[in-house]
């Protein structure tokens, strides 16, 4: 999965798309296989097949990573509205019309991670100085953190409709992990987008890795 996030990053999508291919057959599972794969497609503009999987992990039930459907169907709509300014309006499967809402924001902020049976927090200080992590899911400001995944992968999201102006501060917490120590470091990856769903949308890729739990690492700020 690093290796396809770094190719991602690096701007090399058909062999990220190979690897994720590679891991959706080793791992079809894991709802987070369907996703990766699909994220990178949809960097292709092959927006039909990655409909397809991203509404598979939609509709199916995940035991480990409930709740995983919710992030799922945030970056469906937000797929289909690219694909829309795209010229293309048929995704080649037959999504429930209710659940088509772009959910556009002005900040996001999602993270994911390599290693199974680990548990890792996304914590968001905002302009007004209020933490928003899970304990502390909605914030004064309008800012919602998503479900806690303690075992493995995320992803852990952030979101804001209407951003208050100031910094941001993005840091992660190694809370623990009960995987074989042989596994060794967490690879992290962070993506902060601005203007997400829009037509102006940015996005910046950050990539940590952490050696031991408890470890508290400082990711990134922006300024909105």
């Amino acid at each position: 999965r690093i290796l396809g996030y770094r190719l991602a990053q690096k701007g090399y999508l058909d062999l990220a798309r190979m690897v994720f291919e590679q891991v959706l057959k080793l791992r079809p599972e894991e709802p987070q296989s369907y996703r990766d794969l699909a994220l990178v497609l949809g960097d292709l503009k092959q927006f039909p097949r990655a409909a397809e999987l991203l509404y598979h992990v939609v509709m199916h039930d995940w035991d480990r990573f409930d709740r995983i459907e919710v992030i799922a169907l945030m970056e469906l709509n937000r797929l289909l509205a690219h694909a829309k300014r795209a010229g293309i309006r048929k995704t080649g499967v037959d999504i429930d019309k209710r659940l088509l809402t772009l959910l556009d924001v002005d900040v996001r902020i999602i993270l994911t991670w390599d290693t199974d049976l680990t548990d890792m927090d996304l914590w968001v200080f905002e302009p007004s100085g209020e933490k928003a992590y899970y304990g502390n899911n909605r914030s004064q400001i309008g800012g919602l953190v998503s479900r806690d995944f303690t075992q493995g992968y995320g992803p852990e999201e952030y979101i804001i409709k209407k951003a208050m102006k100031g910094k941001y501060t993005i840091k992660v917490n190694y809370y623990g992990s009960s995987a074989p120590k042989l596994v060794g470091a967490v690879t992290l990856q962070v993506d902060v987008f601005t203007n997400y769903g829009r037509k102006k949308e940015k996005r910046q890729n950050l990539t940590v890795r952490l050696t031991q739990s408890k470890d508290e690492v400082l990711v990134g700020e922006i300024t909105f």
